[in-house]
């Protein structure tokens, strides 16, 4: 794969202009034979080398990034939201329930830190402009509208070539337990198919193995998918939408990859969980406003888009604040699951993960840092059981996920916020709102602090 990847990089490198943009990500992948996720990580490398750049939501150019002033005026997208925009993002982000009446005015007040005078102010105009309905004294969401009996929600989810759904992560098996408590809430029934990759493309799978058309039922509203670990999650998009119902994915993939067509017949959306810059702004801020200045980023798998943005998160927000950041990472893997299907199974991924993560942790000793950043949770415990068997004092953990092992291990951990993006997903399968553009919504979640 790595050298799949340099190749890729050098004629990238050799057509290298001054300024301007890039073509797409799938452009430049059908150019250089290679797929849309080799091209990507072939572009990380020559950002590293300051050959090119990207600008959130608009692409790759040619040159270095903007300089100190254009950056300074960059923090802005990374300062405190003010109340209205609070306010906004925890509706589109799903923090309150559809179903039920927003806290009170005062609750909400002291939620947002501002008076009772002000929020009560926004919430009128918000009501007066459709974002909230009065629900007797209290406000809520407007409802949704009806549904018809007996109704169906497709769930698609990766799975091997006997059918069996591939559910290897707490976050994936949380997902499809949220669909199943929401789709209970809205009195939909859920219809899972797997979809597995062969080749160039894919194809749903019963539970028996066998090829099958999860669309023969008729009051199917719509489908709600994962990408995660899929190598080619366009075809699964393509299949998806060629049946004319609105489309939710939980896309765990660059958003330079997400197609950006939208079709009125079957609107798309994508919901990002945790590959943006998001969740290493919120750990860079709250480690900065604790008064640390340095700290070192572990990750044992950095060819992929998410580690690369959750480090660029991190130092956004965390030099922003005169801190200082240093590295501890390989990039001759994407995933545990790479090392797992090149190792032949766990035990011997796990093996892989413990090698690479000791290397990492005896040039992280030497950094001097006030707190490790870690990639993920499962990296995080082979980092302590590493300082364990070295009898090295353990530093200040800070990790992602949110899983047991962290509560098992006692580190703080950023948990994202899967109820949440389901509940978004319903949200957009029952009233579907049309865009010039199909998007995908970055979700928020916290930083759970157990130290």
């Amino acid at each position: 794969m790595s050298t799949l990847i340099e190749r890729s990089a050098d004629i990238l490198r050799s057509s290298r202009s001054e300024s301007g943009p890039l073509p797409s990500i799938r452009k430049i992948a059908a150019t250089l034979g290679v797929t849309p996720r080799t091209a990507h990580a072939a572009m990380r490398r020559l950002q590293e080398e300051g050959i090119l750049h990207f600008i959130d939501r608009k692409g790759a150019f040619w040159g270095s990034p903007p300089g100190p002033g254009e950056a300074a005026r960059s923090l802005e997208s990374i300062r405190p939201l003010d109340l209205r925009e609070k306010l906004l993002n925890d509706v589109r982000q799903g923090v309150f329930h559809p179903h039920l009446p927003l806290p009170s005015r005062k609750e909400l007040a002291w939620r947002y830190g501002t008076s009772r005078r002000k929020m009560g102010s926004l919430l009128e105009n918000l009501t007066t402009s459709g974002i909230f309905v009065r629900k007797g004294r209290a406000l809520a969401l407007p409802p949704l509208p009806a549904i018809p009996s007996r109704s169906s929600i497709l769930l698609v989810i990766r799975c091997d070539e006997a059918g069996r759904i591939e559910l290897e992560t707490e976050r994936e098996s949380e997902f499809v337990r949220a669909v199943r408590r929401h789709s209970l809430e809205h009195e939909l029934a859920i219809k899972v198919a797997g979809w597995h990759e062969n080749g160039s493309s894919g194809t749903f799978l019963d539970s028996d193995g066998c090829p099958c058309d999860p669309f023969r039922s008729a009051n199917i509203l719509g489908c709600m998918a994962s990408t995660w670990l899929l190598q080619r999650p366009l075809a699964l998009l393509d299949a998806l939408r060629a049946h004319g119902t609105p489309v939710a994915v939980w896309w765990e993939q660059a958003h330079e990859l997400f197609p950006r067509k939208q079709d009125r017949k079957a609107p798309i959306a994508g919901f990002d969980l945790s590959f943006g810059r998001s969740p290493g702004i919120v750990v860079g801020r709250r480690l900065a406003s604790e008064g640390l200045r340095r700290l070192t980023w572990i990750s044992p798998y950095h060819d992929n888009s998410w580690s690369p943005a959750r480090l660029e998160g991190l130092r956004e927000s965390f030099e922003a604040a005169g801190g200082r950041v240093s590295e501890a990472i390989d990039t001759g893997w994407h995933s545990l699951w790479h090392m797992e299907r090149l190792a032949g199974g766990r035990e011997g991924g796990r093996k892989i993960l413990d090698r690479c993560v000791g290397d990492l942790v005896d040039r992280a000793l030497g950094h001097g840092s006030e707190a490790w950043v870690v990639v993920g949770d499962v990296v995080a415990e082979s980092v302590i059981h590493r300082l364990r068997a070295l009898g090295e004092p353990r530093p200040r953990v800070v990790s992602f996920d949110g899983t047991t092992v962290a509560e098992r291990l006692r580190f703080d951990s950023f948990e994202f916020h899967t109820d949440g993006m389901v509940r978004r997903m319903f949200h957009h399968i029952l009233r579907p709102a049309l865009h010039p553009e199909a998007t995908v919504e970055e979700m928020v979640g916290r930083l759970v602090l157990r130290a």
